[in-house]
């Protein structure tokens, strides 16, 4: 198969005027328009409200290339491959109407073999105003979905977040966002490949089940050729005639196979599979490589002593998930690159992450982010793009085109290593329950038949080995306890929307926490790169226009109210507010992964930011960690010691979550700010793999009767074993607000190794939250918002290989500020 790209320069104009300006494909509308100059940018101030109103019209692109492939043949079909197109589409080929398209997530093919002349040729595709349209729809009969957004967004098969979310702008783009090709097919090409996998007391079986598209309609002499390539270089080939048949499969055992493990259980070797497709003389025709990893992945819902198991289960070994939930990486998709999302990518996996959700409010990520995941061990929890409202399921053509998604989607990505489940959606079943959504016998016999029958039954035909969940947070379906603590997984939001204490958390034993979170300002760089000074205030319009929580601002000061002092600036507001996220975060991972067992999960909302804002996310817009990445990587750490505090009680408690047992000492000791100890002692311990142990229970009631004494003692903890690293941490009897904290000053020098620089660290009485931050430099500590103990000495490294740019050891010192809390007020 001869494949001729179209990607490249375009051009572009709105359509009915006479100029046309450069574009280039893939690509959108937006990244065009901002690249050529004609607006400004919309994530600067309040240009998202002036840009908005472009996406109202309709635009056309056009580009020539010359055919020299001869006249047309039947035995090559000629056939036109478009990849993404967002999302209202007509294209021509030379003038005549080719085909039209009206969902972004979907590969649309068309037969050109007769519509090619030599020499020439002119493609134009027409994309009309895809906010228009969802208006008209909504006007016309309107359905259920989430406030300030783009109305009738569930009407149309297009990236629900680009109509605007809580945490994102208004921007319904269009365009040609993934490649445009031209395909020439001698005789036949894949049609599918399949390769599933049987695992039997180590070992290990491929079954490659092959299907071909026939350009000629059954000739013979055609023959497959598997070839599978080892971690190692071993290649293992095998070889099937096809004569007339259409299908065919292919079993061969793996030698000495080697499994593919999550991030923190083992590696991740991948092993090349390679279907070549020969004619009768060995010409290849089509080649299809999938590359995947051996591994068991399902998901356990048996019924337990609470209710029934949700946990994933790999190689026979059920874990405890950790991570966060993905959106779309930017409104400009231009602007995506498989660099950038390895670089997200491998943040999580320096945090711990285990697994990751892919949300379903956005699109079906680049086959690199798959490879990325496969590559650094994240289980992805994939979701189908539905989320938050009320669809036309009514509508057969909707239904038809819905589904015609999700084969071209799950064909697509159902092999990698990383798959870990499909789910239907994000939240509808949940608005069933809530009242958002009506319920109806027609609403929700609707709902089931496509999510809990439809989508399951494409599942099990297209993915058989694939795990497949009705929606998010569900029971298991049919309306069951939809957001219930008993079963299957949870979304917890009575912390922030409910404004309820983070230390509520702890009340909440979910058996898989797939979305709970605590909204904080970005990095204060961040922050001035869409400001003016006058807007530098959190109730500014300006500020407002990048907060899409209805009142996240307010939200924000009243949990500071009840944790920290007023700060004194916007600056200090801002990490004021990544504090309060992090222990948010912190309260809640650490109560579920204490009850490991009952609890298998903690997903929480969310990982990163499509435009530079205030919201969820532990990365912001630019990539730089919210000191909510630092806690994760704390709180997520394979072996976790943590404590459960009360006013003049804590238990402290060893969780294991790996496949080795530990032995251990934990160490406390009950301090005043000065490093006094008061009373200390120690436990040796024993835990089994992948368990929670309670190591100690203690009781300050007489060291803490008198209130005034818990706003001037900590307790210190430390775990100690040669098998893990050590795990420290410190619990306080009061909010952060009242502890009696000195202006101690901070004593850091600043020293070059090879390949980093290091930062030494200590202080004469307790120091909580040491930030190390730079006035322009970007770079990622080994630890950092952390407390530093009276006498204690920190060694904190900066790899060199993680700044945006080379410095000398003077410049780091100059560059460098260390504060901390109570710097802030």
């Amino acid at each position: 198969m001869q494949i001729m790209t179209l990607d490249g320069n375009w051009q572009y104009r709105r359509l009915g005027e006479g100029q046309w300006r450069q574009g280039l494909v893939p690509g959108t509308l937006l990244g065009d328009m901002l690249r050529g100059g004609e607006i400004e940018d919309p994530f600067y101030r309040d240009n998202e409200a002036r840009v908005l109103p472009l996406f109202d019209h309709d635009y056309e692109y056009r580009r020539t290339f010359d055919w020299d492939g001869g006249l047309p043949d039947p035995a090559i079909k000629r056939v036109l491959r478009f990849e993404g197109l967002d999302t209202l589409a007509e294209v021509e080929l030379n003038g005549q109407p080719l085909l039209s398209a009206d969902n972004m997530f979907r590969t649309y093919e068309a037969n050109v073999g007769e519509r090619l002349v030599q020499g020439e040729n002119e493609l134009r595709i027409v994309f009309r105003s895809s906010s228009g349209y969802m208006r008209n729809r909504h006007a016309a009969y309107a359905l259920f979905g989430i406030p300030m957004v783009v109305e009738g967004y569930t009407y149309l098969r297009k990236a629900h977040y680009m109509s605007g979310w809580d945490w994102g702008p208004k921007l319904p783009d269009c365009g040609i966002w993934r490649s445009v090709r031209l395909l020439s097919i001698a005789g036949a090409r894949w049609a599918d490949v399949l390769v599933r996998q049987r695992h039997e007391q180590g070992r290990v079986w491929l079954n490659i089940a092959l299907r071909t598209d026939r350009a000629d309609g059954g000739s013979d002499g055609y023959r497959a050729q598997v070839t599978v390539a080892g971690p190692k270089g071993e290649r293992q080939v095998h070889a099937v005639n096809l004569a007339q048949a259409v299908s065919a499969e292919v079993e061969l055992e793996i030698d000495a196979p080697q499994l593919w493990w999550p991030n923190g259980f083992g590696a991740q070797p991948l092993y090349m599979v390679e279907a070549a497709l020969l004619d009768a003389s060995g010409s290849t025709l089509d080649t299809r490589s999938l590359r995947i990893g051996l591994r068991e992945l399902t998901v356990n819902t048996e019924p337990d002593a609470w209710g029934s198991a949700f946990a994933f289960k790999i190689n026979g070994v059920e874990i405890f998930s950790m991570g966060a939930d993905y959106i779309p990486e930017d409104n400009v998709l231009g602007r995506l690159s498989r660099e950038r999302s390895e670089r997200l990518i491998r943040d999580c996996v320096r945090a711990n992450f285990n697994t990751i959700r892919v949300w379903g409010g956005g699109f079906y990520p680049d086959d690199y982010f798959y490879d990325l995941c496969d590559e650094y061990g994240l289980i992805v929890w994939q979701d189908f793009m539905f989320a938050c409202g009320v669809y036309p399921l009514d509508d057969e053509a909707f239904i038809d085109n819905s589904v015609a998604e999700l084969e071209d989607n799950v064909k697509r990505i159902r092999h990698h290593a990383s798959i870990g489940l499909f789910c239907g959606n994000n939240e509808i079943e949940m608005f069933f329950e809530d009242g958002r959504i009506a319920n109806t016998e027609a609403n929700r016999r609707a709902y089931v038949s496509f999510f809990e029958e439809r989508l399951p039954a494409m599942v099990r035909e297209l993915a058989p080995d694939t795990f497949y969940w009705p929606g998010s947070p569900s029971s298991g379906g049919d309306f069951f306890e939809s957001n219930g603590q008993n079963h299957g997984d949870g979304h917890y939001w009575d912390v922030w929307h409910g404004n309820q204490p983070f230390t509520d958390y702890r009340n909440t034993y979910f058996r898989y926490m797939s979305e709970f979170g605590f909204e904080s300002l970005p990095d204060y760089r961040t922050t001035l790169s869409f400001t003016e000074p006058d807007d530098r205030n959190l109730f500014s319009y300006v500020m407002e226009c990048h907060q899409k929580n209805p009142s996240g601002n307010q939200k924000i000061l009243a949990y500071l109210a009840e944790t920290f002092r007023y700060p004194k600036d916007l600056r200090s507001l801002g990490v004021v507010s990544q504090l309060m996220q992090a222990e948010a975060m912190r309260y809640g991972v650490e109560h579920w992964r204490r009850h490991r067992g009952r609890c298998m999960g903690a997903l929480y909302w969310q990982l990163n930011d499509c435009w530079p804002t205030l919201s969820w996310s532990s990365i912001d817009y630019y990539g730089r960690w919210k000191a909510l990445h630092y806690f994760a990587r704390r709180f997520f750490a394979p072996v976790l010691l943590s404590a459960c505090e009360t006013e003049t009680t804590a238990s402290l408690h060893v969780v294991n979550e790996r496949l080795e047992g530990l032995r251990g000492k934990v160490s406390w000791a009950l301090k005043d700010l000065n490093g006094q100890v008061l009373k200390r002692g120690e436990a040796s311990f024993e835990s089994a793999p992948l368990s929670s142990l309670c190591v100690a229970q203690l009781d300050f009631t007489e060291q803490l009767a008198n209130p005034d004494i818990r706003r001037r003692v900590y307790l210190e903890y430390a775990l100690t074993s040669d098998g893990a690293p050590d795990s420290l941490g410190m619990a306080f009897f009061v909010p952060a607000k009242y502890l009696e904290l000195k202006q101690a000053k901070i004593d850091a020098e600043v020293t070059e190794e090879t390949d980093r620089f290091v930062v030494e660290l200590s202080a004469p009485s307790l120091v909580r939250y040491v930030e190390l931050s730079f006035s322009t430099l970007d770079g990622v500590f080994e630890d950092n918002y952390f407390d530093l103990p009276a006498g204690a000495k920190r060694r904190i490294g900066l790899a060199k290989s993680d700044l945006s740019r080379a410095v000398s050891l003077e410049e780091i010192r100059s560059e460098l500020s260390v504060t901390s809390l109570a710097d802030t007020y």
